[in-house]
Order: structure tokens, then sequence, then C-alpha cells
């Protein structure tokens, strides 16, 4: 049992993890791997072999198990890496992928109560999926991709069990990055299911966010941009609409922090990041239909003269084509702006603190913002330990790009 040193136990952990040797195919290994995944399909022309190619790996994700293991286990999602903490002790320079963080810290807290916490790679859907090495170049090269055509793939494989991780996620959901990154599945895949569940105030950042880039705004905006709600919603990254990632979505949500700064009152500014927010409200489609309507009545209330420009009917269109149908069943959790209750019968009020669920364990948190809620005893023996997952696409393709 850990009780004390939570954060060094899982930074120990986490450094462990990195810096395992990585396993490393052999070409034998991976054509069997591949031939099942080309069996009957290989001698088609190459589109109608991507195509198909990509259809099988899609169903063999959707039909993976991602369920909850408890009805009050937690999700862990995880971007890219962290690279700086105010509250724990990195050394200089230091970078650790956050998926190593995210699986180093379920396992603590799953020692401590069992089935308490979940991450995607360590779920049986995960480890299955993981299993095919899709980011593996041996595989890509069985598999007769080249390397952007296998990525694509692959990114496009686990974002269909990525988005049912989401699905299936009905407690808090721990997000280890510090802001939304465009060109991550967290962005593209799992914060939208998220939102469109109605589960948008169960996102906790476990990492501060970055206030470096805030330090020119009004402290009420910069409080507003530390919002999880906030945070879970929008992105202010440089964009390239060439990009194989760049989605409709990835306008919606930019933030344009330069535009934000020239707006001169803390009104003006607030109603800039709520636009941002009832465009990415509108893109989640119908479940947030009221969302919008509020952020557009108090934008209008902030700034009376200012036209609130929303996403164009293509946009709606394409949002439409890719929210899964039928749509999960939308939950009761939803808040739509950070510190207020939206009540459907009268205005909205300042919502109340609610009461901090106790820990499991004194001692035991290290990253801020996450009360620990212990679950009942697990009703079914506790899944075998993860193994090291692959780097997902944010990993290795990012450098330089840092959550």
């Amino acid at each position: 049992m850990i009780h004390a040193h939570m954060a060094g136990v899982v930074l120990d952990d986490t450094r462990n993890r990195q810096h395992e040797p990585t396993t490393t195919l052999t070409r034998a290994e991976a054509k069997r791997i591949a031939a099942p995944l080309r069996k009957g399909i290989s001698h088609l022309p190459r589109e109608e072999y991507l195509e198909r190619l990509s259809a099988r790996l899609r169903a063999f994700a959707a039909s993976q198990d991602v369920d909850l293991p408890t009805p009050d286990t937690r999700s862990a999602f995880w971007s890219y890496r962290l690279e700086n903490h105010p509250n724990l002790d990195l050394e200089s320079g230091e970078e650790l992928y956050s998926i190593n963080l995210a699986a180093s810290y379920t396992e603590a807290q799953n020692s401590i109560v069992e089935d308490t916490l979940r991450y995607l790679e360590g779920t049986p859907g995960g480890k299955a999926l993981e299993e095919l090495h899709l980011w593996d170049p041996k595989v890509r090269a069985a598999l007769k991709l080249n390397r952007e055509t296998g990525l694509s793939v692959a990114y496009e494989t686990w974002g269909v069990l990525s988005k049912e991780y989401a699905a299936t996620t009905e407690n808090e959901a721990l997000f280890f990055m510090a802001e939304l990154n465009p060109g991550a599945v967290a962005y593209q895949t799992e914060a939208p299911q998220l939102r469109q569940d109605g589960k948008l105030d169960l996102v906790t950042f476990m990492y501060p966010p970055p206030m470096e880039k805030y330090a020119d705004l009004a402290p009420e905006t910069q409080e507003l941009l530390a919002s999880d709600a906030v945070r879970a919603q929008v992105h202010t990254f440089w964009y390239d609409e060439a990009s194989s990632k760049y989605t409709p979505l990835t306008k919606a949500g930019h933030l344009d922090l330069e535009h934000l700064k020239s707006l001169p009152t803390p009104e003006a500014q607030r109603a800039a990041v709520l636009e941002v927010c009832a465009r990415v409200a509108a893109m989640d489609g119908p479940a947030r239909a009221g969302d919008v309507e509020r952020y557009i009545e108090e934008i209008k209330d902030l700034r009376p003269d200012h036209e609130v420009v929303l996403p164009s009917a293509s946009d709606l269109a394409w949002a439409a084509e890719g929210r899964e149908q039928p749509q999960h069943t939308v939950s009761t959790h939803g808040v739509y702006l950070p510190g207020v209750e939206v009540n459907a019968k009268v205005a909205a009020q300042p919502s109340t603190p609610s009461e901090a669920a106790p820990q499991a364990v004194a001692g035991m948190h290290f990253l801020p913002g996450v009360t620990l809620k212990p679950a009942p005893a697990p009703t079914t023996p506790a899944p075998t330990a993860p193994v090291q997952a692959p780097p997902a696409p944010e990993q290795a393709q990012a450098a330089g790009m840092g959550e």
C-alpha cells in the first residue's frame, strides 16, 4: 500500500516505463500480424485495398471491450508529454510522456482501491489493439503502407477505440495534459464524445494550465481560461488547414490569443472566449443546442453590438456526419459554464462547491484538482498490469509540441 510520497512513487515508475526498451518486432512477427488483416483483400487495387483494410481495422477496434470494470471506476485520458509542473520534482529539462504518467498513476491508485481508475491502453480492448503494433514500421511495411498512410490508419483505428472508451466513461475523467492540442485524439475524439454525452463537468485536468500564455490578459480572463470547462473545449495552437490532422473542429475551437489580448475590457475578452465555446458546442450537435443559446445570450449582454459567428453549414454538416448514430444516451452531468449551474426553469445561479470526497489515503495527492473517490469493493478480479503501450501519433510525430 502506498501511504505517502505518491508523487515520488509515480514519477519513479513513470521514468522506469519511459526507459524500458521498446519491443522490437521481427519481420516474421510483423508478417504474422499483417496476414489476417490482408487476407482476401491483398489482391485488390490500392485504393480499394486501403478502404477495406481501414474498415476491417475500424470494425476490430469497435468490437473490443472498453467497458467500465465497476460502475464507480474513473477514466484517465492522456496527450503528449509533461514538461513542467509546479508541484512535481522534475529534473531540469525533463519530459515525461503522459501515457506513462497516466499508467503509473492509474496503477498506484488501483493498488490502494482496486479498479478505482483505468486508462485506455490498460483495458482489454486497448491491450488487444496494442497486439497489432500498428505504429511499428515493420507492421506498416507488412501491410504495404507507406509511413504517412500507415500512421493515418493507426491513428484512425485507435480513434475508434478512444471514442468508445470516452462514451463508456461515467465518472471523473482525468486529463493528463496541460491543454487540448488539435492534433491529438483527446481533442478530435475523446473530449467531443464526453461533451456530446453531457459529461463536460466530469473533466479534470491533471496538469496546470499554460498561464505563461495568458500573462497579458485580464485576471478574470486568465481565471476563465484556467477552468476545466473552457480547457475541455478550446485550443490556442496554430494550425495548418493542409495538415492531415486538420478538421473543421480544429478551426471552430481555435482561440486567437493575440486577438484576445487586443480586446480592451475583461467583458470583451470573456465574450471572445465564450464565442469559441459556442462554436465548439454547435459542432457538438443537438445535445448541446441549449449551451449554444446560453453562450450567445451572455455574449450579447457582454457585447451588445457584436455579431456572433458560428460554424458554417458545411462545417456543421461535417460534424453531423462524424457523430455516431444512434447517439449515446445523454447524461445529466452537463455544466455549460464554469461556476454556473443551468436550471431550465429559472435563471442561471452561481453553483455551490460540492463537498469534497474523502481521500482514499492521506498524502496521496500529487496532481492538483483531484479528489480521490474510493470505489466499492470490486466484484471482478483486477486486470493484470498493462504492458508498455506503443507510441501514439501525438508521441510519434509531435517533437517540439509541448503539452
